[in-house]
């Protein structure tokens, strides 16, 4: 490189300058060379191969002269040889004389200093005539102070101007004669004055780089002895004193060096370069101070760009400069500058790629042996590679040569031979520096083989991890011991501060993760005591800013570009490396080998492969879960492959890859993988293998957990051991369990008994997680059985109605987000804690119910409010189980299996249904978890509902018979935790609904049994409130199952009834118990008179306190909200119109129940009397005709309507159980003369007689609120008495023996009936014109019985569809069985009773269909089996569907073994369906060939399901159980429950429908007011004249012969209808519109 312009050396021609030098030596001396120069020092002589140089002056003199030595080794004869100073002062001569040598030094020394000043003061000439007497000042033997003043005298000769070249020459010799002495300033002032700063070396050329050179390397022994020598220990820290003289030389000598090289670089040969620079490279190797490192630099630099740098000498100089670039950052930017320029200079190709060998040769055996050396040498490869980088950087920039990637990775690969060299951050950098540069990769993807590179980035980062590890070992054991110490040592919660112990722990720990170890993420042994796996035992170091993590990304962005081979190489790095690249570069690796194949069979390490994958990225559990994920299901696709291609020995070792990480996977979604993994293997396994898994399963299920070390009360709230997503690992695997245990149970027995004992073992024991225990519940609690005993797993679990009573729904869960933004220190009340319990107890069991929960919290002892913990299950929850379950049953496993007709063989498995029995009551007996109780009490009645599911567990029902009713019986049963806001009653409401279901069982029991069952929901009745109406329902059941119990308690369920009768919540449903009851003759036929009259006081206890809620509602307001039962959605409004426009105003159905309620009590006494025994009735209606009279809020006595048609209804049926009659039309013969008619009124009753005038037969027609009565009268007629005077006046005697003679009218017969005339209150003769016959007319076509239509639909096997199921025309047997129990086959055609809209006249609607009637009530059933059926008429089901439609209630028979849905028939007006379903599913088939076809000795489910926003009041709301043989009864009862209140209910929105008995009765009140006004103006009533039988209005008269067509004798119950608006006319049949 050439130096700049204003820095050109000014140095002569070496020989013009020896030629010279010789010229002038001849003129001043005129002699000859005597001797040659000495020989030059050791050090000099044999660091330069410069030519010999002629001899000084000094060693030119006359040979005829003998002299003294001279300052240059020579004799001088006498100084007047030469040619003689001039110039100066006269007294310079003296001077001279004086300065000779001969003097001694101390006359000599001022004589110095006295010449040094005229030599400052004058132009002396030929100055060496000076020089030669004081030359011996400087010979090497003389003392310093002597030298001392030598080199003042030479300073002062050499400064002067115009000195001529040999001058010169003999001054340089002079001063470069002493050279190792203490004066290289001196030295130094006199070759820089005589060169002038190295700009003119023509007088000393040839001697100029020796003095160089040997300055350098004196200088530098001076400097550091001198620093070595001023070193002192102060304080015991070694310090240095102020900077040495010598310092300050080394500094000039390189300085002087860099101005030689600067002006005179043609001086320098090539060895002399090398010397010097290999010099320079000892000295900035050797000093250790750094100034002196920096003159280096320059040194280089200043060689680089004005001389060059000798080939050989490339390498020292790369070194050092490398290294000083490396190690001292002070001078990175100077060296980098340096080598910069060496770059660019005609050897810079030479110097990359020397520097290149620089890495590749690798040190020697003996530098690997030295340790100094060695460090050293890995010194310098850092520096080198760290050179490279910038290099790199560059790219090629700056006119700087690029690197050679032939050369590069192989020389980094060579680098980094030594291990423990910490070369590998800069190797990693530099291949950073590579890959980030464009140009450089496109270099390297033309690249045809990478591995050099990639084996260095593995090398590099697997040295470094071995460097963590080892740090993190040590940091790891001081972590556990401080660890330890701490818990050792653990301190008090209440001390502010850390404890020594903890400082300390928190130092190890910074320790453990400092920056200089790096951010390790490896598992933590403590909490993962199981982690065993090699990577729990292996560093990740991903962080953003590691140089190896960057070099991975980057070979991960241009991996696409690669060609295959590359991309396969860089892939193999990722994975060798997996440990440390990034999620996407892991994600990638796992994608490219999966695509490629690489994982599959096909490839010969495959497995080997997989298990490297497995290892170092599924088993990372730092990675994200969608990276294992990923990795997990590229390991399944490979598991389906070699299940296909392998051996089975194969196979096992793939699937072990997975199955070994699940004992310790964390993850929970992770661990869900794994264990879908293994269920999927297990689920196609033999046993064999299907045990090892289940066993692998196992193991981690029973891993303990380590949340706790010590068991919690078990009847606290269940801790939350689940992870984020609310799992616990213990679920992930009994989750597994399930769904093996619904896919085995089908067709392998001996896996499901495998899986039926460990589902066991976990929902039983209490070490396990509380949601896998719920979750093996779920499924052992859906067991089902269908009829031949064959176990299924049943899609719902069939408990949401009595999960509401524990706050399990949707609808009645307590709000916990809503509580828990509470303030935690909020005060609440006692009562207000309680008030929702209140609440609840007037609120009934409407699962529609929101029961207000959220209104309370638990109040704990110090008068705060403990947060309420949420519930782990809900119904129906988030999923009942983990996947659904198989629809068919199974073929090998079985409830039930009579080992005499079918021995049991390893593949049928009696399950053993027993021991399942047994661990629910151990469940229930000892005090396990609230959620785990909570759940069996919840679902334990709908398990035991399926009989065939355990029929053979007959010991185990007695026994839980047994306990539940001496827990119920003695209330020893647990009570919920204060944080559920339960009270006792809501588990024993449970416990009843199980008890319930246990019913069904009676034929297991002994009697005593049997009657205990009924004692314990007898004293469920009056012990808690809230299971009153569940007692009172289950004893509904027990009376068609166990009738002979409820006989023998009867008096006492009525004494208990008759305590709470007034509590709204239970009157109604005690009040339709009694009703049912008087249905059922056999259960009070030992009834006594006192009992009867205790239900009749039930009734009337009842209709007072109603009375007194009126009474006081009149003074006080509306009536209190205490009555309400019944919860529905939307607004009703009142029954009865009113012009109080607050009369209008929405009103609920809580408003209107009490009506109802009072209403119904009448019914009861209704039913209740026509129970009595005929001669007891009349003793009983002196008694409850005085209870029916009341004292209004005027103080009189006043009897209601209803009373007043229950008087009627006495009267009627009192003395007669016969009051069926019927009209005779032909009563009378054509002799019996001509018929008269009359009606009266009398009391409430129309009386109708008509008479035949002759003979006076009449008939007479007795028209009553309750009935019609005819009876036939006639007179027996005798002869007078033979002394008796004819008649022989009037009519009588002038038409006694013609057809026409009238001898007895209607008058005649009704006073014989009423001699004894109330003259207050007498009979009303009614007018006989037309409104008269219109109003009696209309009055008999008022129905005498309620008239209700029930819909009956069959639902055939796997049916859903309306309208398939309306094609059905004819169901199994056990439909026809119930069909012929339910009522009675009546032709339609012709029929005289009310069908419900079903046609009369054609057989439109069939010809037959079924009805019921008692006294009081009467249903048709509308049943689509027996409607015409042509699958090919369009019309069949909407003609069906019109009728089913306007139907309030619908009886279901659902043999469609699947759950119904309410809305399988959507219609307005379809209110209840009540569902009967077989307790076990069986085929159309399998009941036909059935030992039971008629199904009366099975049992079914009867449950009465409503439309939404329809109140829930039907006994069966909950699920019962009922024999066959009762189902026809239990449900017809139901549905006339139903059906009377659905029909209040449709008309809630106004208007007013009373009963028919009350409409009857007003009918005669109206016509009592119209004809009784009149009649008040005369007491006696003016006779009508026996001559005309058309005569006054008050004669009877003929009527014509069309005879009004009166009905047969019906009657109608008041107890079946609705007060006050409540109820619709009986004698409307008219259809509603769908």
């Amino acid at each position: 490189m050439s130096p700049p312009s204003d820095h050109v050396p000014r140095t002569p021609d070496r020989r013009a300058s020896t030629h010279a030098l010789f010229t002038a030596f001849r003129s001043l001396t005129g002699g000859r060379l005597q001797s040659p120069t000495p020989s030059p020092s050791p050090s000099t002589s044999s660091a330069t191969n410069t030519p010999a140089r002629t001899s000084s002056l000094s060693a030119l003199r006359p040979a005829s002269l003998a002299s003294p030595h001279s300052a240059d080794g020579t004799q001088v004869t006498s100084q007047k040889t030469g040619r003689p100073v001039t110039g100066g002062p006269p007294e310079l001569d003296a001077l001279i004389t004086q300065l000779d040598r001969s003097h001694p030094f101390s006359e000599r020394a001022p004589v110095v200093d006295k010449i040094c000043a005229i030599l400052e003061d004058y132009p002396v000439q030929n100055i060496l005539g000076l020089w030669s007497v004081a030359s011996d000042l400087l010979l090497p033997e003389q003392p310093d102070e002597v030298a001392e003043a030598g080199y003042k005298l030479l300073q002062s000769c050499a400064s002067l101007s115009n000195l001529a070249s040999i001058e010169r020459t003999v001054f340089f010799d002079a001063a470069t004669l002493r050279k190792y002495d203490h004066f290289f300033g001196r030295r130094l002032d006199v070759v820089t004055t005589l060169t002038h700063d190295g700009r003119d070396i023509g007088s000393c050329e040839s001697a100029i780089v020796s003095f160089v050179l040997t300055s350098l390397d004196s200088c530098f022994r001076a400097s550091r002895d001198a620093f070595n020598k001023r070193k002192t220990k102060v304080n015991g820290k070694s310090s240095l004193a102020s900077l040495p003289q010598e310092a300050q030389d080394m500094f000039r000598a390189f300085q002087y060096a860099i101005d030689i090289c600067k002006f005179n670089a043609k001086v320098f040969s090539d060895d002399d370069l090398d010397l010097l620079l290999r010099r320079t490279v000892a000295i900035c190797k050797g000093t250790s101070y750094r100034p002196d490192v920096e003159c280096g630099i320059k040194l280089f630099d200043t060689i680089i760009t004005y001389v060059h740098v000798p080939i050989k000498s490339l390498r020292p100089c790369l070194e050092v400069l490398c290294e000083i670039h490396k190690r001292i950052p002070d001078y990175q930017d100077q060296a980098w500058n340096t080598l910069s320029n060496l770059f660019r200079s005609h050897v810079g190709q030479a110097a990359i790629s020397m520097l290149l060998h620089m890495l590749m040769d690798g040190p020697t055996r003996e530098v690997l042996e030295d340790e100094h050396l060695k460090k050293r040498l890995l010194s310098a490869y850092k520096g080198t590679t760290q050179v490279l980088r910038l290099l790199l950087l560059e790219d090629g920039r700056n006119e700087l040569p690029k690197v050679p990637m032939s050369l590069l990775f192989p020389a980094l690969k060579a680098s980094i031979s030594v291990s423990g060299s910490q070369m590998e951050d800069i190797v990693i950098d530099l291949i950073d520096t590579v890959l980030a540069q464009e140009s450089m990769r496109d270099l390297l993807l033309a690249e045809s083989d990478l591995r050099d590179m990639l084996d260095v980035i593995a090398i590099c980062a697997e040295r470094r991890d071995d460097g963590l590890r080892a740090g993190t070992t040590l940091a790891t054991q001081d972590w556990e011991s401080a660890k330890k110490e701490t818990l050792e040592r653990q301190p008090s919660p209440r001390e502010n501060g850390l404890s020594n112990s903890s400082r300390y722990l928190a130092r190890m720990w910074s320790i453990a993760y400092s920056p200089f170890v790096g951010k390790l993420e490896e598992a933590d042994n403590a909490s993962r005591p199981h982690d065993n796996s090699p990577h729990s035992k292996s560093i990740s170091r991903r962080d953003a800013d590691d140089s190896v993590f960057q070099v991975l990304a980057k070979l991960d962005r241009i991996s696409d570009a690669l060609d295959f081979v590359q991309r396969e190489a860089v892939m193999e790095l990722f994975l060798r490396l997996a440990h440390r690249i990034s999620d996407s570069t892991a994600e990638r690796a796992v994608r490219y080998f999966a695509a490629e194949r690489y994982l599959h069979p096909a490839n010969e390490d495959w497995l080997e492969l997989c298990r490297r994958v497995v290892a170092s990225i599924f088993n990372d559990t730092t990675r994200p879960r969608s990276l294992r994920m990923l990795t997990l299901q590229s390991l399944r696709e490979t598991h389906h492959a070699v299940e296909l291609l392998c051996a089975s020995e194969i196979v096992s070792q793939c699937e072990e890859l997975l199955l070994d990480r699940i004992e310790i996977e964390e993850d929970i979604d992770v661990l869900q993988a794994l264990v879908d993994f293994a269920m999927d293997v297990a689920d196609q396994a033999s046993v064999a293998r299907f045990r090892h898994i289940v066993q692998v399963l196992k193991e981690r299920l029973d891993r303990p957990s380590p949340s706790s070390t010590t068991a919690s009360p078990s009847w606290q709230s269940h801790p939350f051991m689940v992870k984020e997503d609310g799992r616990s690992p213990c679920n992930v695997i009994t989750c597994a369990y399930v769904r093996l245990f619904t896919r085995s149970v089908t067709h392998s027995a001996q896996k499901t008994r495998i899986l039926y004992e460990l589902l066991r073992e976990v929902a039983g024991s209490d070490k396990y997680a509380h949601d896998a225990r719920l979750s093996a519940l779920k499924l052992l609690f859906r067991l089902r059985a269908d009829a031949r005993h064959a176990v299924m797993v049943s899609s719902s679990s069939e408990g949401q109605r009595i999960a509401a009573e524990l706050c399990r729904t949707e609808e009645t869960a307590v709000a916990y987000e809503k509580i828990e933004e509470g303030t935690p220190g909020d005060h609440i009340k006692s009562d207000d804690a309680t008030s929702w319990r209140e609440q609840r107890k007037t609120s009934g069991s409407s699962p529609h119910s929101s029961l207000n929960r959220h209104t309370g919290r638990s109040t704990a002892p110090g008068g705060r409010v403990s947060k309420p913990i949420p519930p782990l299950w809900m119904y129906p929850g988030p999923k009942g189980l983990p996947e659904e379950p198989p629809h068919e049953s199974s073929r090998v496993v079985f409830s039930h299996v009579d080992s005499s007709r079918y021995p049991l063989s390893e593949d049928i498995l009696d399950m053993e249904i027993t021991l399942w029995l047994e661990l629910i009551i151990s469940l229930l007996q000892r005090p396990s978890d609230w959620e785990i109780y909570s759940y069996v009490l919840v679902h334990l009645g709908p398990q035991l509902s399926n009989q065939a599911l355990v029929r053979s567990c007959v010991v185990q029902l007695r026994m839980l018979r047994s306990v539940l009713c001496e827990q119920v019986r003695n209330a020893s049963f647990h009570e919920p935790p204060p944080h559920t806001l339960l009270k006792k009653a809501d588990v024993a409401v449970c416990l009843f609904h199980i008890l319930t279901v246990i019913i069904s069982y009676h034929e297991y029991f002994e009697k005593s049994e049997e009657d205990d069952l009924v004692k314990a929901f007898l004293q469920g009745i009056v012990q808690w409130d809230t299971t009153s109406k569940w007692c009172i329902h289950a004893l509904s059941v027990c009376c068609f199952e166990i009738p002979l119990s409820v006989s023998k308690s009867l008096d006492s369920i009525v004494q208990k009834m008759s305590q709470i009768i007034t509590k709204p919540a239970t009157a109604i449903h005690i009040l339709e118990f009694l009703t049912s009851i008087a249905r059922l003759p056999e259960l009070y036929k030992n009834f006594r008179e006192d009992e009867f009259k205790l239900v009749f006081g039930v009734c009337f206890r009842y209709l007072q306190h109603i009375r007194d809620q009126r009474g006081r509602s009149a003074n006080g307001g509306l009536l209190h909200s205490s009555h309400r039962t019944l919860r529905h959605s939307g607004a009703s409004r009142d029954f009865t119109a009113s012009s109080d426009p607050n009369a209008m105003k929405p009103r609920s159905a809580e408003d209107d129940l009490p009506q109802y309620l009072y209403s119904l009590a009448y019914h009861v006494i209704t039913f209740w009397f026509m129970a009595l025994k005929m001669e007891d009735r009349p003793k009983q209606i002196p008694w409850i005709t005085r209870n029916l009279y009341y004292t209004d809020s005027s103080g009189r006595q006043v009897m209601e309507e209803q009373g007043q048609v229950i008087l009627d209804i006495m009267s009627m049926v009192a003395y007669t159980d016969r009051d069926e009659t019927t009209r005779d039309d032909n009563f009378a013969k054509p002799g019996d003369g001509e018929i008269w008619k009359k009606t009266w009124i009398v009391g409430n009753a129309f009386v109708t007689i008509e008479t035949a005038a002759r003979t006076g037969v009449s008939v007479v027609t007795t028209r009553r609120p309750c009935g019609t009565r005819f009876i036939k009268v006639q007179p027996l007629l005798g002869s007078p008495p033979r002394h008796q005077v004819p008649i022989t006046v009037g009519l009588a005697s002038e038409a006694f023996y013609s057809d026409k003679y009238t001898g007895i009218l209607p008058d005649d017969i009704f006073q014989s009936f009423y001699a004894p005339l109330d003259l207050s209150n007498p009979p009303i003769p009614l007018q006989d014109d037309e409104s008269t016959r219109r109003a009696i007319a209309t009055f008999d076509r008022i129905a005498t019985v309620d008239n209700y239509k029930v819909g009956l639909i069959y639902i055939g096997e796997g049916q859903t569809d309306e309208r398939e199921i309306f094609m059905n025309d004819i169901g199994s047997p056990a439909y026809t069985s119930f069909l012929c129990d339910l009522g009675t086959l009546c032709r339609l055609k012709g029929a005289k009773f009310n069908t419900g809209g079903l046609d009369t006249r054609e057989d439109m609607d069939g010809e037959f269909t079924y009805c019921w009637r008692d006294r009081c009530t009467e249903l048709v059933f509308h049943i689509p089996t027996m409607m015409p059926t042509n699958r090919d008429d369009e019309m069949t089901y909407p003609n069906k569907k019109r009728h089913i439609g306007n139907d309030f209630v619908n009886i279901i028979f659902n043999d469609s073994g699947l759950p119904y849905n309410f809305d399988t028939f959507p219609s307005q007006f379809n209110y209840v369906h009540i569902v009967i379903s077989p307790e076990s599913r069986a085929s159309f088939v399998n009941r036909r060939v059935d030992a039971d076809p008629d199904g009366r000795n099975r049992y079914y489910k009867v449950q009465a399901i409503s439309k939404p926003g329809f109140p829930d009041i039907s006994p069966a709301v909950e699920t019962k159980i009922l024999c066959g043989k009762h189902l026809a009864g239990y449900c017809r009862l139901i549905a006339i429950n139903a059906v009377v209140f659905s029909s209040v209910w449709f008309i809630r929105e106004g208007g007013e429908s009373i009963s028919s008995w009350r409409n009857r009765l007003r009918a005669i009140k109206q016509l009592r007011e119209r004809y009784g006004a009149h009649d008040a103006h005369a007491a006696h009533p003016p006779m009508a004249s026996p001559s005309s039988p058309a005569g006054s209005p008050g004669l009877s008269s003929p009527p014509s012969r069309e005879q009004n067509l009166v009905s047969t004798f019906q009657r109608m119950s008041v107890a079946t209808h609705i007060t006050d608006g409540t109820s619709r006319s009986s004698i409307s049949s008219s259809s509603h519109d769908v």
